[in-house]
């Protein structure tokens, strides 16, 4: 299955004292073959996440940077397969999402370009830990693979 995650899904994964770790890492016990898909955007959004993570003590200092050249190692050798899409594409996807679902639902901005994006890829689902996220995908007809929580 091609899957496009969020924020939210790899600082949980990545992240082991993220309240979502355990969750996040659940997804490959559910679906070992899962593909998570890695976007341009995710190199943006995903590695500010992790400095903002260490700015704000969540991380150690330098975790981040070492974050940041494992996960480029992995996407390089393919673990986390990369694709491509047409950021205009994107952008109009993300008006035409809000324009169907703003006025009903609590949406930011962010939470339009990830799921547009993830309809652009082809995703055929959403990992996401963002209640309004999912709450748009949904909306939007794109399926969030439910992670549940790990006992340990």
């Amino acid at each position: 299955m091609k899957l496009y995650a969020d924020t939210s899904w790899w600082l949980g994964y990545k992240c082991r004292r993220d309240t979502q770790h355990l969750a996040a890492l659940s997804l490959f016990d559910q679906d070992p073959d899962a593909e998570v898909l890695w976007t341009p955007w995710q190199r943006v959004e995903v590695f500010n996440g992790f400095c903002q993570a260490e700015r704000a003590g969540l991380l150690a200092k330098g975790e981040s940077r070492r974050m940041i050249r494992l996960l480029e190692q992995e996407v390089r050798i393919g673990y986390w397969p990369h694709v491509e899409f047409d950021w205009t594409d994107a952008v109009r996807m993300a008006g035409e999402l809000r324009a169907e679902h703003s006025l009903r639902l609590v949406v930011r901005s962010m939470d339009l370009f990830h799921v547009a994006i993830a309809l652009e890829v082809g995703a055929e689902a959403l990992l996401s830990f963002d209640a309004e996220q999912i709450a748009l995908a949904g909306a939007a007809g794109l399926p969030v693979l439910n992670l549940v929580r790990k006992r340990g």
